[in-house]
């Protein structure tokens, strides 16, 4: 998708923020040159936010916890350890809070006048909503962002309300898209970075995103697979209609390629790598890394932490260029969640599902290069849930939602780091140090503590 110059400097500078100015990660905003609020600038602001932190230091972390890839040096020798350190994620905590605080406003200045700019403010608050609760549980939903009511301590809510407070979000943004064009006084256009105003598009993610979030209830008995499979329905059907961060070179980078370009602190997990080398041939491992000094794929053990040359590093998927786009919302992943929704009701074509699943991941992290038809092979003998997450977590190469498919499922079986300062990988992040000390409403519960959807 080409990018204008105008959308380039949107995103490179124009992220509002709620208090004082921070930096975080690579995306920067002086305090002392602010944009007009206008619909366009805080739509962009908003994606703009919401690719930074899916991609930034939340997707690392996740990606080292569950054992894609391994922190080797500095900070990123934190989570390979397990010692996640309260003040490491004060400003992703912050940048999740400042992107919601530009949805809210974004909806306000939409109201019923323009239901296509208030449907992406929703699910662009949805899908932030949604990264917080998932690693942290617990967090301020109903009391935050009450600026004018001078909440300064919101409450916690509980994970539960949160999770139903998103799906009627998305819910919402559904009837907002199918108001006819005629409905709005403004629509998106070029300041929508992701589908550039397609509102069919931005409705497929919302049903697929549903779908996401309804499956969080796999160990609950409201758990409904056929609510789930209503959703994917009216999903994202195609690789083609997949919902990603897009990028530019310049100041705004893809935070993946960013991060390894000018640090390399994270490099392959050995865990990670063997099990791509098991098949006779698993091609994305030629996209997913490069080979080492001796030509061949290696990963680092996750408790004796190797970044030499014997040990492979990123390849071109995700980190090709600085333009890599990012998946955040996919036709693989839907397929997966498909496959994982028919399973639990019983029905053989669970198979047929995982094994579209596996296609589509391979065709989109090699960019059409490779089909995946020779390792798409699943029959309803050898399918099981331990199948479906593993497969899942060899495709969501850097993606957030591995981490929380292991913690709501168990699976893939990870043998937690030895030397780590716990015995079993961390079942969530630690609220943040300045939410800690400057709220007294909020919990401390310990990194072992399963989040409520996982328990």
């Amino acid at each position: 998708m080409k990018i204008s110059n105008k959308i380039m400097t949107i995103m490179a500078a124009a992220v509002v923020f709620m208090g004082s100015c921070k930096k975080t990660d690579d995306y920067f905003i002086s305090p002392n040159e602010p944009s007009e609020l206008t619909m366009p600038v805080l739509l962009s602001s908003t994606e703009v936010g919401t690719m930074n932190t899916y991609e930034g230091e939340v997707a690392r972390t996740a990606s080292i916890l569950v054992q894609q890839n391994v922190g080797a040096q500095f900070q990123s020798q934190d989570p390979q350890f397990y010692n996640l350190i309260e003040d490491q994620f004060n400003n992703q905590w912050k940048q999740l809070y400042q992107t919601l605080e530009n949805a809210r406003q974004l909806e306000a200045l939409a109201g019923t006048a323009n239901p296509h700019y208030r449907g992406l403010s929703r699910v662009l608050s949805a899908m932030n909503w949604g990264l917080l609760t998932d690693m942290w549980g617990d967090i301020p939903y109903t009391e935050a962002l009450k600026i004018k009511e001078r909440i300064i301590s919101p409450k916690f809510d509980q994970q539960q309300v949160v999770l139903a407070g998103i799906i009627n979000m998305l819910n919402m943004a559904i009837a907002d898209f199918a108001q006819p064009l005629s409905a709005n006084v403004k629509v998106p256009g070029g300041d929508d970075i992701i589908f550039g105003g397609d509102m069919d598009m931005w409705n497929k993610t919302a049903h697929t995103l549903k779908a996401r979030y309804l499956n969080r209830y796999s160990n609950k008995s409201t758990y409904d697979p056929t609510a789930i499979i209503a959703a994917l329905s009216n999903g994202i059907q195609s690789s083609s209609e997949n919902c990603m961060a897009i990028h530019a070179d310049g100041n705004a980078l893809n935070q993946w390629f960013a991060f390894e370009n000018s640090r390399g602190y994270i490099v392959s997990c050995q865990t990670f790598v063997d099990s791509l080398l098991l098949r006779p041939q698993d091609l994305r491992i030629e996209y997913y890394f490069s080979t080492n000094d001796s030509g061949k794929y290696v990963g680092s053990p996750v408790d004796v932490t190797n970044d030499d040359a014997t040990i492979s590093r990123w390849g071109t998927y995700l980190v090709g260029s600085g333009s890599a786009a990012f998946p955040l919302v996919t036709y693989s992943e839907a397929k997966f969640i498909e496959a994982e929704a028919l399973s639990r009701s019983g029905n053989p074509l669970a198979a047929d599902a995982l094994n579209d699943a596996i296609k589509a991941s391979c065709s989109e992290v090699s960019g059409g290069a490779y089909d995946g038809v020779d390792i798409a092979v699943y029959t309803p003998a050898t399918i099981d849930m331990s199948r479906i997450i593993y497969e899942k977590w060899l495709s969501l190469f850097g993606q957030p939602e591995a981490y929380t498919d292991y913690r709501r499922t168990g699976y893939p079986n990870l043998t937690p780091n030895p030397q780590g300062q716990i015995s079993e990988i961390p079942k969530r992040f630690p609220i943040p140090q300045d939410e800690r000390v400057n709220n007294p409403n909020a919990p401390s519960p310990a990194i072992t503590t399963p989040v409520w959807w996982a328990q």
